[in-house]
């Protein structure tokens, strides 16, 4: 079994660069990414395991654990929804995994410094990263098999949707309408941008625009306030939550959808209560279940030693009562 020692020898550096690195000290310390890079190489040469027994994690057969990590101001329902598509992924492959749900905030990912050395988990899975958090793992190289969610970084495997994919089909539906709205919320991540971009450079320049806050029912109503809904017939909004503030709102000011406002929305969290709105709420569907499953594969095959692996997924568009077509 090889030790520490050789992956020093192997990668032309000292014992305690390479335990510095393995402690998840690297940033701290001002390790190069060169250097991280000549260690995680050696690391994956020698099959070197620093924390967990050898034995145990090369064989596929062996139980292993997955570590999620999910930030907390992501709502409870996308977490049960992702959940669900890791189990059944689980199921479908016999495979004997754990799942352990780690929490954490947005921009605070560089506090989990398992993450960068020696984990209790064989690999991970990271979900919702902001832009600060990719700037953070992009600092160190992983020494363990990771998979992002719905998040692109250099040195990283990942599943995203086709945000710009998302921007062009709310384009299209939106396109026949002379008098078009996009409610904006703050851009998290670099797709959220995208998504609007592709949404504003295919319908007219006259589109009004509306800034949220944040991405909950009482932005989505207090939102609709600023609307001059004479002046609006079709709205593109970020996400259902969002969107159910605005029907409500609309239910309230007697503005009727799809009459007086066509709502088509980014469909990430509620899909069960889409089609029981009144009306049922248009949505394009980030296909969550479906991602879930394609990370958990990706990471089953980082474990058998494969390269980076990076997957686009096409959005699903589900029309329903909230936006009528002409």
């Amino acid at each position: 079994m090889p030790s520490i020692k050789d992956v020093a020898k192997l990668a032309g550096v000292s014992i305690s660069t390479v335990s510095i690195i393995l402690n998840g000290k690297a940033q701290e310390r001002k390790i190069s990414i060169d250097t991280q890079e000549k260690v995680a190489s050696a690391i994956k040469t020698l099959k070197y395991q620093p924390n967990l027994s050898a034995k145990k994690l090369r064989c596929s057969s062996e139980r292993k654990t997955i570590a999620l990590f999910w930030t907390t101001d992501f709502r409870e329902t996308m977490l049960a929804r992702f959940l669900t598509g890791l189990h059944r992924q689980i199921k479908k492959m016999n495979l004997n995994y754990d799942i352990v749900v780690y929490t954490y905030q947005n921009d605070e990912l560089y506090k989990e410094t398992e993450l960068q050395g020696s984990s209790s988990f064989h690999g991970a899975i990271i979900a919702n990263a902001s832009d600060k958090d990719l700037q953070f793992l992009n600092s160190f190289i992983p020494l363990i098999p990771i998979v992002l969610y719905n998040r692109k970084a250099k040195n990283y495997s990942g599943v995203i949707v086709d945000n710009e994919a998302i921007g062009k089909i709310a384009a299209s539906l939106c396109l026949p309408f002379q008098k078009v709205g996009l409610v904006r919320a703050p851009y998290i991540f670099d797709g959220m941008k995208v998504r609007d971009e592709a949404f504003l450079s295919h319908v007219s320049k006259d589109t009004m625009i509306y800034d949220v806050n944040d991405q909950n029912v009482d932005d989505g109503f207090q939102v609709a306030q600023q609307i001059d809904f004479d002046k609006i017939e079709a709205l593109f909004v970020p996400s259902d939550h969002i969107a159910y503030g605005i029907m409500h709102y609309c239910y309230l000011h007697h503005i009727s959808i799809p009459d007086d406002l066509s709502l088509i929305c980014v469909g990430n969290g509620l899909p069960q209560y889409a089609n029981y709105s009144n009306p049922s709420l248009s949505v394009i569907e980030i296909p969550m279940e479906d991602m879930a499953a394609d990370c958990l594969e990706i990471l089953t095959r980082l474990f058998q030693h494969s390269h980076m692996i990076k997957k686009v997924v096409e959005p699903n568009l589900m029309m329903r009562d909230s936006f009528k077509m002409i």
